[in-house]
């Protein structure tokens, strides 16, 4: 497939800002099944027309069903899809793997993308992923580049991949915190952003409390991976995401418009493919964290990803304050030097060293020297205060102003005695596409002065607000009269007609059909099989300095070890004095590929013959070897639990967010310990620290805390370190 860039619909205006911008694909949410409820989202009433307008311009809608759902939410979920079949979605992104099973046995032909929230990041998971019968994966922000290859060559998967926007500092669709603490999930869609308070660190001695450092410490800097592209291409990636549902419509145009603009120079084989200076400000100008994350996860390693001083957009430094007088009325006269041009409407956010101090809106600025500019404020500030752009209005308006359209070549016959007709034709993909109309009624002589071939072409060629761009046009006439009703009601009606044709023509690959009776289905899809509760599994946590266990009634342990290799694995079974075969190895939820062949050396040295599986790529070891679906998959319907059994697992354990209503089938397990609130690629050291992996300051004991609450943190060492955050006892 043609690159394509992949932009966020947080609401319409969004929407307009990404077709006309340039996006191949938007992104959007409609009713109750995605991740970002806070947006203004769509609806079932206006998901039609949305799809039509960007259908007419080749660009394809996804719409985000990337939320865990409870049994007596599928009812609603069928009928959520069924109107998104209507109205001719292209595609669907999931997370839920009972929403994916029931999705692929109710609406044949449906198309599913495994949404980030997943979290495929391995070819394992990727080959999963297939097996389950998504057609793309949406990886995870984790994802290194050698990954990237290997899912390309081995599978025929569509690759997307983030590559501009906010970063969740935990592995996405396995960070709780919000669940836990507040009672809003981001599984649910209800993040509070716990992530982006600031914390303390440090360590407790002699039962004092000792800082090791302080700040935003969970707060991830942006991602911009634009430099980037070419090795991301290069990887097998062919659909390029923005992330952006909960932000304005001028970041979304901005964002479109700089990622177009690089796509299309690699399309054609240009020399100049950098980020200009000029382009990357215009990007942190409509939003940024600090620096740009320009590399992220791709290479091995854990890299720096905290901007722990600041938590919110700062946007470009411009500035200083000069001066500020009082003016009137509680007014003040701030005057600031800067290199930017100031204009009405933009905005400004002043900082002493790191601290912001305030943020406000600039009116009707005065240039008053080289350079320097002054402008009337309620807002106080304070003289060698910094002042950054936040937002640069005229840009916005400039971006905001592009207009897409469709080249249409237009022909036009008025000749006496016949009807007019005026035909329309453009080129969609290669394929020639023509829409035609006729006058009601013959044309009639002209007894004065003839209709003019440039008169008849001036009515014809007016396009209006259709979408269209008239590139030619050609007229045959012999001296009718031609009614300006006439001519501009056929030139609407060929334009319609035109305009069918190329939204069908964009449709055609579009097969799944709604169904009639959802109750039916829905009780058709039934899993089969009964609950058994003497069955179940019952498991705690125990943690030592070397390894969690986590026990079961009866001989044998799960083991989480802090250690995935072969001999640290080893050293914990001899301490417990257990064999491999006594023991049920519990899987990271991260795994790289050269984390795979560790812990697949391990699982042979070790004889282990069962595993729990916290992510999908756990599940690429059925068959092998007896699996478990752990909580770390968000079992939480009846579906998902089939799904989990189809795909080799002997038990699951529910999700640990949700309670069932009644029994599930199959076996399950009840795990009485949590899994970790987070899991984080990075290392907190590194933030806390400033070092590298070759100045490793990492010892046991770390505790964060945020007001009431305080968390420990637990190094998983495999070919690279993982981190997670528990709350602490």
């Amino acid at each position: 497939m043609r690159l394509e860039l992949l932009a966020p619909a947080g609401d319409i205006k969004s929407f307009d800002a990404a077709v006309n911008s340039g996006a191949d694909a938007v992104y959007l949410g409609l009713g109750d099944f995605n991740a970002r409820m806070k947006a203004e989202n769509f609806s079932v009433d206006n998901i039609g027309e949305v799809v039509r307008r960007a259908h007419f311009y080749g660009v394809k809608v996804y719409a985000t069903i990337n939320t865990i759902l409870q049994n007596q939410e599928f009812k609603p979920l069928f009928e959520l899809v069924n109107a998104c079949i209507r109205a001719k979605v292209d595609a669907y992104l999931v997370q839920d793997l009972g929403v994916a099973y029931a999705l692929k046995k109710a609406f044949p032909g449906i198309v599913l993308h495994a949404s980030t929230q997943i979290g495929v990041h391995n070819l394992y998971g990727a080959k999963v992923a297939k097996k389950i019968g998504f057609k793309r994966v949406v990886l995870s922000r984790e994802t290194k580049l050698e990954d990237i290859k290997a899912i390309r060559k081995h599978t025929n998967l569509e690759i997307e991949y983030f590559v501009q926007g906010a970063l969740c500092v935990a592995f996405s669709g396995n960070c709780y915190m919000s669940s836990k603490e507040q009672g809003a999930s981001g599984n649910r869609g209800l993040c509070k952003q716990l992530c982006r308070l600031p914390y303390v660190a440090g360590f407790e001695k002699n039962g004092k409390f000792e800082r090791a450092g302080e700040g935003y410490l969970l707060s991830a800097r942006d991602l911009s991976l634009a430099e980037n592209l070419k090795d991301l291409i290069d990887a097998g990636v062919s659909s390029f995401k923005i992330e952006g549902r909960l932000r304005r419509e001028g970041f979304v145009a901005e964002a479109v418009s700089i990622y177009r603009h690089l796509l299309d120079a690699i399309e054609t084989n240009e020399k100049s493919l950098s980020l200009t200076t000029e382009k990357k400000d215009r990007l942190k100008a409509s939003f940024s964290r600090g620096e740009y994350l320009e590399r992220a996860y791709l290479d091995s390693g854990t890299p720096f990803v905290i901007e722990k001083r600041f938590n919110n957009h700062i946007g470009i430094h411009i500035g200083v304050v000069k001066k500020v007088a009082p003016f009137k009325d509680g007014l003040f006269e701030i005057t600031i030097e800067s290199s930017h041009p100031l204009s009405n409407g933009d905005g400004l956010k002043f900082f002493d060293g790191d601290v912001e101090k305030a943020s406000l809106g600039v009116g009707s600025p005065k240039p008053i020297g080289k350079n320097l500019y002054s402008f009337v404020s309620k807002t106080a500030v304070k003289a060698g205060y910094a002042a950054n752009l936040t937002l640069d209005s005229e840009e916005e308006k400039k971006v905001l102003s592009a207009e897409r359209t469709v080249p249409v070549r237009l022909s036009a016959k008025a000749n006496v005695g016949e009807p007019l007709v005026v035909k329309a034709a453009a080129t969609v993909n290669g394929t020639a596409v023509e829409g035609e109309a006729k006058s009601d009624n013959p044309l009639e002589k002209a007894t004065n002065a003839p209709t003019s071939m440039d008169e008849i072409k001036t009515q014809c060629s007016k396009v209006a607000d259709s979408g269209f761009e008239v590139e030619e046009i050609q007229v045959d006439t012999n001296g009718v009269f031609l009614p300006k009703s006439v001519a501009n009601s056929v030139r609407r009606n060929a334009l319609a007609a035109l305009k069918e044709e190329i939204i069908a023509l964009n449709e055609r690959e579009i097969v799944a059909q709604p169904i009639e009776d959802v109750d039916k289905v829905l009780k058709s899809l039934e899993p089969q099989g009964k609950y058994d509760y003497e069955d179940a599994l019952s498991f705690n946590r125990i943690e030592s300095e070397m390894n969690s266990v986590i026990l079961r009634k009866g001989e044998r342990v799960v083991l989480a070890p802090n250690d995935y290799s072969a001999s640290a694995v080893k050293k914990a079974l001899d301490n417990l004095d257990l064999d491999g075969k006594d023991v049920v190895l519990q899987l990271p939820i991260i795994a790289n590929g050269e984390d795979l062949q560790i812990i697949e050396k391990t699982l042979e040295e070790c004889s282990i013959k069962t595993v729990v599986s916290e992510n999908l790529y756990g599940l690429y070891f059925a068959g092998k070897c007896d699996v478990i679906a752990g909580a770390g998959h968000n079992v939480a319907n009846r579906f998902a639990a089939q799904q989990s059994k189809e795909l080799g697992a002997i038990a699951f354990a529910e999700s640990i967010e949700y309670a069932q209503e009644g029994k599930l089938p199959l076996v399950r397990v009840e795990v009485k310990d949590e899994l970790p609130l987070m899991t984080f690629a990075h290392c907190p050291f590194k933030t806390i620290y400033g070092n590298d992996c070759s100045k490793c300051t990492y010892k046991q004991g770390l505790v964060l805390k945020r007001e009431r609450h305080e968390y420990k943190l637990r190094r998983i060492r495999i070919a690279q370190c993982y981190f997670q955050l528990f709350p602490k006892e």
